[in-house]
């Protein structure tokens, strides 16, 4: 089926949809960002919205209107084509939206995050669900395909790298100019063995988003990659584009089987 788009729906068609058919609205959360000189500026929230288009059109779930605008880490800031929001008005902005969408008949919500902005929406979920008493749910990228990234990738995920060019190659490929594609592994200020992921842990040591280990972008970064962005292709794209869209698939299924359109696991 095609994907459901909230913005082409009438009120109407809406209120019998989310009652008799799908109960789960999907928000694209991304950012507009720089991306290497080889990839666009809305990387992250473009393959947010394909992503959960792709999904919408296995499952029904509606796709809500995208949230471009993202919060940034602290060594972000500054660099040309990146405009940061305030992590305190994303999240805000993140609970009035689940509002909206509970009070047009929604009793589950995925936020569908392909930016590195977690700490704003974790503590909008948390904030909200005692709220509006509906399913809440954060869902980042690269955590859905981790097992298929860490398999088919040469290096560890991000930013503008081999894996979110490879997504972008994958969903987007008229964007992305390989011919400009670089890498880049800027230094940080401690031993890389204590630095996991944006979200993951290595064996001891700190998620990245949680450690000031980065020097600014700007002053350290000539094309804004973190990592290899040459090794990237279309074929590794589409597996963790496919990857994560099975793995959210399966989730909206499961919570649906459990909780039909009309429930809520509060109400």
């Amino acid at each position: 089926m095609p994907p459901k788009r909230l913005w082409e729906m009438k009120w109407t068609e809406l209120v019998e949809y989310v009652k008799n058919v799908n109960d789960v609205a999907i928000v694209p959360v991304g950012s507009i960002e720089q991306h290497g000189r080889h990839a666009p500026l809305g990387t992250d929230t473009l393959n947010a919205i394909k992503l959960a288009e792709i999904v919408s059109e296995r499952t029904g779930a509606v796709v809500a209107p995208p949230i471009w605008y993202g919060a940034h880490m602290y060594h972000q800031l500054g660099f040309p084509g990146t405009i940061p929001i305030r992590a305190d008005v994303l999240k805000e902005y993140v609970k009035d939206v689940i509002r909206g969408l509970a009070n047009a008949g929604f009793n589950k919500v995925i936020l569908l995050n392909a930016h590195g902005q977690q700490g704003a929406l974790v503590s909008a979920l948390h904030d909200i669900v005692p709220e509006v008493k509906i399913f809440v749910a954060l869902a980042t990228l690269w955590e859905l395909a981790r097992k298929t990234i860490n398999e088919v990738c040469e290096e560890p995920f991000r930013h503008a790298d081999e894996c979110e060019t490879s997504i972008s190659l994958a969903l987007y490929p008229e964007l992305v100019d390989m011919s400009k594609a670089g890498k880049e592994h800027p230094p940080i200020f401690i031993d890389s063995k204590f630095l996991g992921g944006t979200t993951w842990l290595p064996d001891a040591g700190f998620p990245h988003h949680n450690i000031s280990a980065f020097y600014f972008q700007k002053d350290t970064l000539k094309l804004g990659v973190l990592g290899d962005a040459t090794k990237a292709s279309k074929e590794k794209g589409l597996k963790i584009v496919e990857s994560a869209a099975n793995t959210l698939i399966e989730f909206i299924n499961t919570i649906l089987k459990k909780f039909p359109p009309g429930k809520s696991p509060f109400k």
